[in-house]
């Protein structure tokens, strides 16, 4: 796309950037289309949005569309179609709920895992137009069998039936929460931005650049789905600094020149921010009840949002700047390892109120 397009690194990262930051806002107002369209209408006007961006730069490729297109149509219905299922999920039985935010999170990462590795080949011998034009068929597709799945019926709770068990929000537990988020959303989206160009950094063929995506989402969906299960096993918040402490693993790992350790890394950059998409909200659920998942989640996902924003960016205008991705890598482990230290304090909340 560089090529085709004529743009720089830097300038062609404000497309998923941009993607990223109104999928944020996708999920944030998730609730307020869905309580006016139902789950039909949302459905609909999700895959539309998500498809017709795609078409949209198919039809005229040049960066506007890319952003437009991409940036903004394809960001905002991804957006809403995941917070859309994501809410979904409190109407699964209590024993499978967690598992089931696992499920649909990893669903998150399953397309990717398919792109880069089973149409890796296809995609670089085509032209970035026919791919995008392609893909939204296969939006448009699934989109149709999944809108016919779905009535006319709200997609939230009756009030009767919801659990209030914590009406303030804001509190230092949900600050704690919010910055491990980003610092570990931020090193898993600089690596889904720039992951080929840092396995082309460490000289692998290019016939092998697929493989990094495919890596990172394959431990996505591991994480993902494992994730919400792993808040159970450890007993609660201590998952949150198990999640950090990988990722700083996971980061400083990916300096290595190495293909095989830079491999290895990806896959665990890719557990580390899928294990958080779904640890996050089964946290939440402890934190302030099932039925708040869908309203705390959706405040709390502008820090997905503002990694989304800063990560590809930056790390592409630093890599434009240096020749290299030694620095966006450094600033993923500084950022990651305040995480660490931040979630410390986070675990000890719990093991004083454990004590009480």
């Amino acid at each position: 796309m560089e090529r085709d397009l004529g743009l720089s690194r830097a300038e062609l990262s404000l497309a998923p950037s941009l993607a990223l930051a109104c999928f944020t806002l996708g999920m944030m107002l998730q609730r307020l289309v869905a309580t006016g369209l139902a789950l039909r209408g949302t459905g609909l006007l999700s895959f539309s949005l998500a498809g017709g961006g795609h078409f949209l730069f198919a039809l005229w490729p040049t960066l506007p569309p890319l952003i437009l297109g991409y940036g903004v149509a394809f960001g905002f219905g991804a957006g809403l179609g995941y917070g859309f299922a994501l809410e979904m999920a409190q109407f699964v039985n209590e024993r499978k709920r967690s598992f089931a935010i696992g499920v649909i999170v990893s669903c998150f990462a399953l397309s990717g895992i398919v792109i880069s590795t089973v149409f890796a080949q296809l995609i670089l011998q085509s032209s970035p137009t026919k791919s995008f034009f392609v893909i939204g068929v296969g939006i448009f597709l699934i989109g149709a069998f999944v809108v016919s799945q779905l009535d006319g019926s709200s997609g939230t709770l009756d009030e009767e039936n919801q659990d209030s068990r914590s009406s303030e929000v804001f509190t230092l537990r949900f600050a704690i929460m919010t910055y491990c988020f980003f610092a570990i959303c931020f090193a898993g989206l600089l690596n889904v931005s720039h992951i080929s160009g840092i396995l082309k950094e460490t000289g692998v063929p290019s016939a092998l650049l697929g493989l990094g995506a495919g890596l990172q989402n394959m431990g996505y969906i591991v994480g993902s789905v494992w994730g919400g299960r792993f808040v159970e096993w450890v007993q609660g918040r201590s998952a949150l600094f198990f999640a950090c402490l990988l990722t700083v693993v996971a980061v400083l790992m990916m300096r290595s020149d190495s293909f095989l350790i830079v491999c290895v890394a990806t896959t665990f950059v890719g557990l580390s921010f899928g294990g958080s998409a779904s640890l996050i909200p089964v946290l939440i659920g402890r934190e302030y009840g099932i039925s708040q998942i869908g309203r705390v989640y959706g405040k709390m996902i502008f820090s997905y949002g503002l990694a989304g924003l800063v990560a590809p960016w930056a790390g592409g205008l630093l890599y434009t700047q240096t020749g290299s991705y030694s620095v966006p890598l450094a600033v993923a482990t500084v950022l990651a390892f305040m995480g660490l230290l931040v979630s410390i304090y986070f675990w000890k909340i719990e093991r004083s109120h454990a004590v009480v």
